[in-house]
């Protein structure tokens, strides 16, 4: 719990103390050198990374696995944390593209790309179908419980079962229909997701292992989310709140 509180603290601090001094440091990323040949200065990009041999798997799945997404938003996490194959943080994955086993696709299969890394944690977003499955696998090889965290956000997964494999789980809102049946929000919050993505990377590269399922994890989620309203996630069945299942509303 102490650990958490910190957490909560720090990452609050160092972004608001990043957004105050956006002004005077939106030139920092980058770097003048010299072209004799034109006699002026061209601004090349500064590495924001340091080599590592740590990394963080990003699973791009149902709803968030089209290319042109991906590629967004791998450039996007590339340029800020590095690309593990250049020494970098990311190592991400599409599914289904990168999950086949001959005519078939499995999500088990992530168990054999991660095999051998210096993993800090795992974000699924658009987690498909027995993903906790994979989850569980590795959790078993590890005494049960994993030593980093694992993030999902709009999972297509079984509930129960994400909440259970994963730190936090975030969805979209569901609403109830005239006949009782719940209905999703088909909002897929694309536009929001490069800052939650980057923040969520950045987070699991602060911690030092899983976070607590506890009543603080509510605003961990919540700084996560920015400006949207998160609430607890409630079992339809058993109207009972979830303490590691949030909604956005």
């Amino acid at each position: 719990m102490f650990r958490l509180k910190c957490v909560i603290l720090l990452c609050g601090l160092i972004f608001s103390c990043a957004r105050k001094n956006s002004s005077a440091t939106q030139n920092a990323g980058e770097i003048a050198v010299s072209d004799s040949k034109k006699g002026g200065d061209i601004l090349l990009p500064t590495q924001m990374w340091h080599q590592t041999d740590k990394c963080v798997c990003v699973v791009f799945g149902y709803g968030y696995n089209d290319e042109a997404f991906t590629t967004e938003m791998k450039s996007m996490l590339f340029e800020k944390f590095g690309d593990v194959s250049d020494g970098g943080y990311i190592l991400s994955y599409v599914f289904p593209d990168d999950f086949k086993r001959g005519s078939k696709t499995f999500i088990t299969n992530l168990e054999w790309h991660l095999e051998g890394k210096n993993l800090c944690g795992i974000i699924f977003i658009g987690a498909p179908e027995n993903t906790h499955t994979a989850i569980a696998r590795m959790q078993d090889k590890n005494g049960g419980s994993l030593p980093y965290p694992v993030f999902s956000f709009f999972s297509q997964d079984d509930v129960l079962g994400m909440e259970d494999s994963a730190d936090f789980v975030l969805d979209k809102a569901q609403k109830a229909a005239i006949d009782g049946i719940v209905v999703e929000e088909e909002q897929s919050f694309v536009g929001e997701v490069p800052e939650m993505l980057e923040k969520a990377v950045q987070y699991i590269l602060w911690s030092d292992g899983p976070f607590e399922k506890n009543q603080q994890l509510i605003d961990f989620v919540r700084m996560i989310a920015g400006d949207f309203k998160i609430q607890h996630y409630f079992d339809p069945e058993t109207n009972l709140p979830a303490i590691n299942h949030f909604v956005i509303e």
